[in-house]
């Protein structure tokens, strides 16, 4: 099963702390994007897609799970913006049209193993148009360091989650236990398994040279800051 499936439903409950704006509010500074043709590559459930929508010239998202590109359907049609969605796997992305800017956010690169980061990059850059960009972030080393044997839970007036994860090699585990309520008071149990890939920068950069991208600037959680010791890595790149 394609992870957050299940999860689709209450994900938004518990991303309330993802840092869409802080994304929203570094587009917005850096690109005038009325003209764009945009692309939000592992869109989830569209949170930040639908108002990239309706700013852009066109918009498309693309996610591998359809429950989540539901979501979006959901919310693009309650903020009456049009959104193009589509299931697909990153790895062989396809888009209707070439897009001035693509972005993936909250840790989409970090479900991508290693062996398969050029396969990716590439079809990102296959993509874009002539000196488009792309942006994306991944885990830094503070928050890898964090997940380490991690724990956590959070308890929603309908929901409650449990969180726990293990880091073994470069691969970061996720156990994901919730219990939503449904009729009646009572409450529907769903759990996940989620399999993450730890890069580091030096790879990553590696990797988007390999297939063509200029790497512009790595910012540390969004500003100047040493990158050893983030917990968020920003690459703006460039074909």
């Amino acid at each position: 099963m394609t992870a957050y499936e299940q999860f689709a439903s209450v994900y938004d409950i518990f991303m309330a702390d993802a840092p869409y704006q802080p994304w929203l509010h570094l587009i917005e500074s850096r690109w005038q994007i009325t003209n764009f043709h945009v692309a939000d590559v592992g869109c989830g459930t569209g949170t930040l897609t639908v108002p990239l929508a309706a700013k852009a010239r066109t918009c498309v998202g693309v996610d591998a799970s359809e429950a989540m590109l539901a979501q979006a359907q959901e919310r693009a049609y309650d903020a009456r913006v049009h959104v193009e969605l589509l299931c697909q796997d990153v790895r062989a992305l396809w888009l209707p049209r070439p897009v001035h800017l693509a972005v993936s956010t909250c840790d989409v690169v970090n479900y991508i193993p290693g062996t398969d980061l050029r396969q990716v990059f590439q079809a990102v850059h296959d993509a874009l148009v002539p000196g488009g960009t792309f942006a994306f972030d991944i885990i830094g080393p503070a928050r890898l360091a964090a997940l380490a044997d991690g724990y956590w839970h959070q308890i929603e007036e309908d929901a409650v989650l449990l969180h726990e994860t293990r880091v073994v090699g470069q691969t970061i585990e996720h156990d994901v236990h919730a219990f939503v309520q449904v009729d009646d008071g009572l409450y529907e149990r769903v759990e996940e398994q989620h399999l993450q890939y730890f890069h580091s920068e030096a790879d990553i950069s590696a990797a988007l040279r390999d297939c063509g991208f200029n790497v512009c600037e790595v910012l540390a959680d969004f500003a100047h800051k040493p990158t050893d010791a983030a917990d968020r890595l920003v690459f703006i790149t460039r074909v």
